[in-house]
């Protein structure tokens, strides 16, 4: 029977993952010594987090006590042990007269070089004093380097809580910066007031130091961003493989150009004259798709889901036969739907996924086939051309933080 050539045209984007506020950290399951924090305590998310990088810890007796008062001393612990600073040696240079034998001097110590903490006039610290609300969000501010802003603007931003005038004049613009930094936390009923000077407790000290955490990543102070572990960059699988040349890098990414072929198999026979609409069919990468220097871009395995979407069946001697193809989801190398729904490329709108947080090939569309009796065999190779940029994450940035 005379081959004919198979005009297959495919759509295939590829994209970033989008991260919620808290979604950068993955959280471990929390201690199952803490009977006083429930998993749908308000508290429950941060106190984990922090409990697994060993930043907060319980009491003896097993309990996190989530209402209990904070000391300044103890805050200034969390807050450096929070920033990677624990370990640091800095010179003692602030004398304070009140802190010399306590146990968390060198911690208030640590805390003052980095400009976290402050203290009172005549050289005291006050170490044993409870720790307010207005204070804890000004020690996690003087972490970051916010935006300026003046008295008005702060006001504008504290003015959504009906007890804003109770901000003591030199935490007024903090509060501000605070807010607008999302740094604040109002525990279930009491969403609608600030309780400035109100004594900060451990659920809401946890929930001030993730918020910390998520906002120093972005805008950290100068000091503390010298001290920021520095990115990690791993180095990308290599395989032999299909060399696509035409690959450039932007970042994090390799990034396959539209109009690249990428010859997939398909599993079995499609044919124009017995195909029905609905029917399903698998294409999958027959080899590794890797770069000039061989990093691997597409691995071998990749199984694409699909259907038939359309099909007009051929007149005699007419070639007129029609069959339009289009994929619906994609598994792994061992047919695990391990997907998540990630945003797309460019401007274009689309249900995009990625396999273990690597994007690979998405869904396909207006795969179209013309002729008289047109078939696709089984395990035949077919040529589908990106139509528009295909983006891969291969190269890892990790930091500690």
């Amino acid at each position: 029977m005379k081959k004919l050539l198979l005009n297959i045209i495919t759509f295939i984007a590829f994209a970033l993952a989008v991260t919620p506020a808290m979604a950068d950290w993955v959280l471990e399951q929390g201690p199952a010594s803490y009977p006083d924090l429930p998993k749908d305590h308000w508290a429950y998310e941060a106190v984990t987090f922090l409990t697994d990088k060993q930043i907060v810890v319980g009491y003896p007796d097993g309990y996190y006590r989530p209402d209990q008062k904070v000391t300044r001393g103890e805050f200034s612990t969390m807050v450096i042990k929070a920033l990677g600073l624990y370990e640091k040696d800095v010179p003692q240079i602030f004398n304070y007269k009140d802190t010399k034998t306590h146990w968390a001097d060198r911690n208030i110590q640590v805390a003052s070089y980095y400009g976290l903490v402050k203290g009172y006039p005549n050289d005291i610290f006050k170490p044993n004093d409870f720790v307010t609300r207005i204070e804890a969000l000004t020690i996690v501010l003087n972490a970051l380097s916010p935006e300026n802003i003046d008295s008005e603007q702060a006001k504008h931003f504290v003015s959504i809580y009906s007890d804003y005038s109770e901000i003591p004049d030199w935490a007024l613009i903090q509060s501000g910066q605070a807010q607008m930094l999302g740094l604040v936390y109002n525990t279930p009923g009491h969403e609608t007031t600030l309780e400035p000077m109100r004594h900060a407790t451990r659920g809401e000290l946890a929930r001030f130091i993730f918020n910390m955490m998520e906002a120093v990543k972005v805008v950290p102070s100068d000091k503390i961003k010298d001290e920021l572990p520095k990115a990690k960059i791993a180095e990308p699988k290599k395989a032999d493989g299909f060399i696509l040349d035409n690959v450039y890098y932007d970042e994090e990414y390799a990034v396959i150009p539209e109009g690249t072929v990428l010859p997939l198999t398909i599993n079995k026979c499609i044919n124009t004259k017995t195909a029905k609409e609905g029917e399903t069919f698998i294409a999958r990468t027959p080899f590794n798709f890797v770069t000039r220097e061989k990093y691997v871009v597409i691995p071998i395995g990749v199984q694409i889901d699909g259907k038939v979407h359309k099909v007009e069946r051929p007149h005699r001697f007419i070639q007129n036969g029609y069959m339009a193809l289009t994929t619906t989801n994609i598994l792994d190398d061992k047919g695990n739907p391990d997907m998540k729904i990630v945003a797309t490329l460019g401007e274009r709108d689309a249900d995009m996924r990625i396999i273990r947080n690597d994007p690979y090939l998405t869904r396909t569309r207006y795969n179209v086939v013309r002729g008289q009796n047109m078939y696709i065999h089984k395990g035949q190779r077919v040529n589908f051309v990106l139509l528009e940029p295909l983006r891969v994450k291969i190269f890892d940035n990790n930091t500690d933080i």
